[in-house]
């Protein structure tokens, strides 16, 4: 066929030779356009490389600026957190010692090996003594007490008599080197009642007491007395039974000396020492005070005979005479300068006064012989106890 006889082709439709060179195109993702971001970035786009170690170096600052101050705030929080490691009790025996105060110092201690927060105990101690069986209650709480947790002791004035007996368990004693009167193992009394019945008594249990059995029973809260006080310190003290039984009462100086306290020092002493017996790195104070300490000393009767006991109530009488675990020296604060200490365990003061020097002289016998046996059997506490109206230690 020529070529006049060959259709007409449009402009827009394609020669056999462009189909033939033009390859079969599907729609396919390889064929859609490149965006943007799929582009590589050139590197002025992203900052110079000054830029970038300026920006890292900021970044580091900021870091270490926060660790810094994360290791200032945190003990801070954690403690807020953590609380204490542990509390100190510090429980107060002042005064004069009576029921009020054995039943204070007895309830505090037990509270102390109980609680699980408590992990040390300190006794702030100022008193001249009081009655003998609730010094004694006292002494078997210590004693109870220090087996199981550290308990130190501090004197600041007195610390005498039945108060001396009541801390002697303690780990550690300290004294304020002013201390007035520290140690004084011994008891005193009024004289005994006159042999035969008293005015006023109803039966045969209540008959008077001869001066020889008011000193056999005196003696015998004597010899318990320093039993006590060797068993419990008698490493320490650089004396031996004759002179504790001498019931000298020392100043805060001499007793550091001899023995009878292991170092100066005050509460605060005593408080931060016992925390760290007890590893407490840190730690609270719980005071424990004597809610209703004794105003005027010990409350006495006075009988028909002239003969003084104690009075607390209707039992608790001690006795046909008076006798306490009171050092001479705080006699006066304890009963009252109206009643005369006639009689002691040990040596009378220089200034005894109106003391009866022929019973002096009959219990500084006894009390040597006496001594010398040393008479600290469970019987004896017992008798002791039931003859001063106690219910026993």
């Amino acid at each position: 066929m020529s070529s006049e006889d060959s259709p007409p082709r449009t402009p827009d439709e394609p020669t056999d030779d462009a189909e033939a060179a033009s390859p079969d195109r599907s729609p396919t993702a390889t064929d859609r356009p490149r965006r943007t971001a799929d582009r590589p970035t050139p590197d002025h786009a992203s900052g110079s490389p000054l830029d970038r170690i300026e920006t890292r170096h900021a970044v580091g600052v900021a870091a270490i600026l926060a660790v810094a101050a994360g290791l200032l705030v945190a003990p801070g929080v954690y403690g807020a957190v953590t609380g204490p490691d542990g509390t100190v009790a510090v429980i107060e025996i002042d005064g004069t010692i009576d029921s009020g105060t054995a039943q204070h110092v007895e309830d505090n201690l037990r509270d102390a090996r109980t609680n699980d927060s408590i992990e040390a105990v300190v006794l702030e101690v100022d008193s001249g003594g009081g009655l003998p069986a609730q010094s004694e209650r006292m002494y078997a709480a210590v004693d109870r007490t220090a087996s199981v947790m550290p308990v130190y002791a501090a004197v600041d004035t007195l610390g005498a008599s039945g108060a001396y007996l009541a801390i002697a368990p303690a780990d550690r004693i300290y004294v304020a080197p002013s201390a007035q009167a520290v140690g004084s193992v011994g008891v005193a009394g009024t004289a005994p009642a006159p042999s035969g019945p008293n005015a006023g008594t109803t039966g045969p249990d209540k008959a008077g007491s001869d001066p020889d059995t008011q000193r056999e029973r005196r003696q015998t809260l004597a010899n318990l007395f320093i039993a006590n006080v060797i068993e419990q310190r008698g490493d320490e003290i650089e004396l031996d039974r004759e002179a504790i039984a001498h019931a000298d009462a020392y100043l805060g100086t001499e007793a550091v000396e001899n023995g009878f306290a292991d170092r100066f020092g005050f509460v605060d002493g005593a408080v931060a020492d016992a925390a760290a017996e007890a590893g407490l790195d840190d730690y609270a104070v719980d005071t424990r005070r004597t809610e209703s300490p004794v105003p005027g000393g010990i409350p006495l009767l006075e009988r028909d005979d002239g003969t003084v006991v104690v009075a607390e109530g209707a039992d608790d009488e001690i006795g046909d005479g008076l006798i306490l675990a009171v050092a001479p020296e705080a006699w006066d604060e304890t009963v009252g300068d109206d009643i005369v200490m006639t009689s002691y365990t040990a040596r009378l003061p220089a200034d005894g006064g109106d003391a009866d020097a022929a019973t002096s002289g009959a219990d500084a016998t006894n009390d040597d012989e006496s001594a010398a046996t040393g008479d600290d059997s469970a019987a004896a506490l017992d008798a002791a106890v039931a003859a001063n109206g106690g219910d026993g230690a």
